[in-house]
């Protein structure tokens, strides 16, 4: 989504930094910044400070740095339009009319008018429910023991059996078709080309983002017929693969973990129950995407899935997916219910609990279907499945998990720990050399490659030493800075000083929105080296990056000219830099 600069200004200079950073860390105010203790990593001297003027932090140990926006969007893992929401609505900012305005100045802003229409639908349905001639759908919620607060709650609802009925009360509304078929409430028929409700006589599920906005539905079938549950398309709104039925509930409380369940039906069950942390992937694969939502705000997930074959296969598809970001996974199995609404109506919310309180590790869960799968009775399969057990122990990080392990497994099946151990090392081994070889590209880009650490310490020192400029700007350009970013930096850095006037922070908070661009801007602003406050290391420190830059320029000029003239001149210039040795006068 796109949010126009006047947008994203309002919202930035309505939330104050110090605040909402103070939320997440103790900060005391020293001086024009404030300082504390980094909330990005774990140290004992503070060494993060937040400017209230620049409205900016910065941390001198890991680096980090940005503005509001991109604070919150490191904390909370949120994308840049999710930390825009979440700051709207904390300064009471009603960011769907600012977009609605936007699209009023420049052309129909679909997202808004996409929400509009699911808002509508979602009040349509909730109250179709509660009609006389729809009693068999309330009926159908009441017996699964969901009582009407439950409805209102999750904002449950009924699509009457009529094919148009909604589409109807939308033509009344004012909305033109072509907009109604783009958010996947409705079909077009192929033989008149008319509009139709894709949900009929169906029990509705609204499903909400993270805002609580309506953004898609899942609706049962009342009676026989397929599918069983349907679920919106994926449009503007509603992606799948990002979405978990419940967290926009789950999300406003802490949990020392969290559940993950594979239905609607779960999750209100579990929800009713007291387990408010349970939610549920709507019914499709579990992806990367929904483990880094989970991860925002949960170090641990229990998965309650479907006591069957199925449900097993899903979990063991889902446990690497969490694993993989960072999430430690238990595993709980029912034994004499098949799902999680069962189980609560027959054994209730205490035996719930103490079996979530006992779920295993999914070391052992992974390890047991893994047995099934052999004859331990049979030497030549007892290997085998001790291999691919090693194999599995392996590819844990932690040498104290292997250890446990290994040893609990060497007793459980009668293996000699040292020879288990020493197939898990083998593994193990492999597995790091793999893992280090698909980490390696990373590391490098996070360092920022090349000059980059050299051009931000000497733009860095020139914003915070401004009368050095008039010593160097002869044998400085931005044509010896990295195009994009870090170029605009340094030109916005020397017209400052030329003109004595302040950099315009803001221009490149508004242009440059990513975290890894805001790290570079809060780097040149927010960090300064307090051993340059001698003008002799200044100087030393200008001169030798000076240097660097000048010579890295004429290298690549170099090999991209032949002309004879142009590269005796640049030889002479390469000489003349090798003797360069900046003064400053009475400095």
């Amino acid at each position: 989504m796109y949010y126009s600069d006047e947008i994203i200004d309002e919202i930035r200079q309505r939330s104050d930094i110090i605040s909402i950073i103070s939320e997440y860390t103790a900060l005391t105010k020293k001086g024009h910044s404030h300082t504390g203790l980094c909330p990005f990593h774990h140290e004992k001297t503070p060494s993060f400070s937040v400017s209230e003027d620049k409205q900016m932090y910065y941390c001198f140990g890991c680096g980090a740095g940005g503005n509001v926006i991109t604070f919150v969007m490191q904390k909370e893992n949120m994308t840049f339009p999710e930390a825009l929401q979440f700051l709207a609505e904390r300064a009471h900012i009603d960011l769907d009319a600012a977009e609605k305005m936007q699209g009023q100045n420049g052309g129909v802003n679909k997202k808004a008018l996409h929400l509009e229409i699911y808002k509508k639908a979602a009040r349509f349905y909730y109250y179709s429910l509660q009609l006389k001639e729809n009693e068999q759908a309330l009926d159908y919620f009441h017996k699964r023991g969901i009582t009407s607060d439950v409805i209102k709650h999750f904002g449950l609802g009924y699509a009457p059996a009529e094919y148009n009925i909604l589409y109807q009360n939308m033509k009344r509304e004012g909305y033109e078709d072509e907009d109604l078929l783009e958010t996947g409430l409705f079909l077009k028929s192929k033989k008149n080309g008319m509009l139709f409700d894709r949900f009929s006589d169906r029990v509705m599920f609204p499903i909400f983002n993270l805002n609580k906005k309506v953004i898609a539905f899942g609706g049962r079938i009342l009676g026989e017929g397929q599918p069983k549950y349907l679920n919106s398309p994926e449009s503007l709104l509603f992606d799948k693969s990002r979405t978990l039925y419940g967290l926009h509930i789950a999300r406003n409380e802490k949990h020392p973990y969290y559940i993950l369940v594979e239905g609607y039906m779960d999750v209100i069950a579990m929800h009713v129950a007291g387990f408010t942390q349970t939610v549920a992937s709507l019914g499709t694969a579990f992806t990367d995407g929904h483990a880094k939502l989970l991860k925002r705000y949960t170090q641990q997930v229990v998965i309650l899935y479907d006591n069957d074959g199925a449900g097993k296969k899903a979990a063991l598809r889902a446990i690497p997916i969490l694993r993989s970001n960072g999430i430690n996974v238990k595993v709980l199995q029912l034994t004499d219910a098949k799902d999680p609404d069962e189980f609560l109506k027959k054994h209730g919310a205490d035996e719930m609990k103490k079996l979530l309180d006992e779920a295993e590790s999914h070391i052992w869960f992974r390890i047991k279907e893994i047995e099934s799968t052999y004859h331990l009775e049979l030497p030549d399969e007892k290997v085998k499945f001790l291999q691919e057990v090693a194999k599995l122990i392996g590819s844990l990080e932690s040498s104290i998990e292997q250890s446990i392990y290994s040893e609990e497994i060497s007793q459980k099946y009668q293996i000699n720990q040292d020879a288990l151990q020493a197939e898990v090392k083998k593994y193990y081994q492999s597995e790091a050399k793999s893992i280090q070889a698909v980490k390696a590209p990373k590391v490098q880009e996070s360092l920022g490659g090349g000059t980059l650490p050299m051009q931000l310490e000497f733009l860095c020192t020139l914003y915070n030493y401004p009368f050095a400029y008039g010593y160097i700007k002869g044998y400085i350009g931005t044509n010896l800075f990295d195009e994009g970013l870090i170029q605009e930096l340094a030109s916005a850095i020397f017209e400052s000083i030329e003109k004595s006037t302040p950099v315009d922070i803001d221009y490149f908070n508004n242009r440059y929105p990513e975290i890894k661009d805001q790290k570079i801007i809060s780097t040149v602003f927010m960090k300064k080296d307090e051993r340059y406050d001698e003008n002799d290391l200044i100087r030393k420190m200008l001169t030798e990056t000076i240097k660097r830059l000048n010579m890295i320029h004429i290298e690549k000029t170099l090999k991209m000219t032949s002309d004879i003239t142009e590269v005796q001149r640049l030889l002479m210039r390469k000489k003349a830099l090798d003797k360069l040795n900046i003064e400053f006068i009475n400095g």
